[in-house]
């Protein structure tokens, strides 16, 4: 059930890049940029202790200690600003980061091939406009993404990129890919507003889902039959649940109240992880990150000031979130979190100096940690990418 009323757009647009995470139970660790323009390496910040309050937990596996600048491009005029606003992992060590150039001017989208060594910029359909906000793929012959302000969904089968649906009005903000049958995409806005609503693709035609669908702003699909949501009204965000037929609401108690939700992430039906930022008493900003085990809903307000961003799947049973420091809009956060009963442990802020994070992927089995974003120049800005192998699962990552 929710209470708290969502943020407006002009604010969900503050950080142009990307913002999000937070952490909660079991351990966490952050990292940052620290000189993202030369050599672009993302330093681990060691902490010597926990915060007051917190109860340590276990130790988690975390990525080495520097991460290397594995992309790199700028895209349009010199002068403009280039940055990557999603990465999606496609295969053991492929993927596709999509964004774009010029934000709040003449701007157009991109979208990048990567294997790990080397990339390739897609040619997609002429006379798009604004960046690529979300994406998601079941397989690399069948990837979707969606620009939120040029309203409009692509898709590749492969080969080709193509324009898949248009909308005349409305925000695009999510889009959730099942199998290449079952597509979902989310038109309601952070304050509620539903120009566009939530659409099913089922391979062959597009239907308006109406009822409680209709405010779902972003979803996360274990299967075609477990789908989790965050649905938002001018008033309040909800959870909410498809079981294959029927769009239910989550009951969540007071876990919501207060709290600005950003995005959903379904590992399993005992693991959903919520995450969000919460304004306190004197206005400023916090991490938030809720977490479903299957019976009850645990959550933690992080001593952290930033604004969320996108969850991500992580290693070894944890989850990864990225945020934007409420302090600089031209930097970022990425936070590593474990569920451990009710035990909670929080790190201090990390950021990143000159550039921004936008989204973070693990790519399976290689164990690489990849991280999208941008890095300033001095007449503009790059489009970039980070990344960084993991040590073996269950070793210990000394500070």
């Amino acid at each position: 059930m929710l209470r708290s009323r969502p943020i407006t757009a002009r604010a969900r647009r503050a950080a142009v890049y990307g913002m999000v995470p937070a952490l909660l139970a079991g351990a966490v660790t952050a990292w940052f940029v620290a000189r993202p323009l030369a050599p672009h390496r993302l330093t681990r910040q060691a902490q010597s202790s926990p915060l007051a309050g917190a109860v340590s937990g276990k130790s988690v596996a975390t990525a080495s200690s520097a991460f290397s600048t594995a992309v790199i491009r700028h895209y349009g005029l010199p002068a403009n600003a280039s940055g990557y606003s999603v990465i999606v992992v496609t295969g053991p060590e492929q993927g596709w980061a999509f964004g774009g150039t010029n934000p709040g001017g003449p701007s157009a989208p991109v979208a990048t091939w990567w294997n790990g060594d080397t990339t390739a910029t897609a040619h997609l359909p002429g006379g798009l406009t604004s960046f690529i906000s979300d994406a998601s793929a079941t397989s690399s012959s069948d990837i979707w993404a969606v620009s939120e302000y040029g309203r409009y969904v692509l898709h590749f089968d492969g080969v080709h990129w193509r324009v898949a649906r248009r909308w005349q009005q409305g925000q695009v903000t999510g889009l959730t890919a099942v199998t290449p049958s079952d597509l979902w995409v989310f038109g309601t806005s952070a304050d509620g507003t539903s120009d566009i609503g939530t659409w099913h693709y089922d391979g062959v035609s597009w239907e308006r889902v109406p009822g409680l669908a209709g405010s779902i702003v972003r979803a996360s699909a274990i299967s075609s039959n477990d789908i989790w949501a965050i649905a938002a009204s001018p008033a309040s965000y909800s959870v909410v649940r498809y079981d294959g037929a029927n769009w239910q609401q989550v009951p969540t108690g007071s876990a919501l109240d207060g709290m600005q939700v950003r995005d959903i992430l379904a590992i399993s039906a005992s693991d959903v992880w919520v995450l969000g930022d919460k304004t306190d008493a004197v206005g400023g900003v916090h991490l938030v990150l809720l977490n479903w085990n299957g019976a009850r809903w645990s959550g933690v307000v992080a001593p952290i000031s930033a604004w969320a961003g996108r969850l991500a799947p992580g290693p070894d049973r944890t989850v990864l979130a990225t945020a934007t420091p409420a302090s600089a809009s031209a930097s970022g956060l990425i936070v590593q979190a474990s569920a451990d009963g009710s035990r909670l442990v929080v790190t201090p802020r990390s950021r990143l100096s000159t550039g921004g994070i936008s989204d973070v992927a693990l790519a399976g089995h290689a164990r690489m940690l990849w991280v999208s974003g941008a890095v300033l120049t001095r007449i503009g800005g790059d489009a970039v990418i980070w990344s960084s192998r993991l040590p073996p699962a269950g070793a210990r990552v000394g500070a």
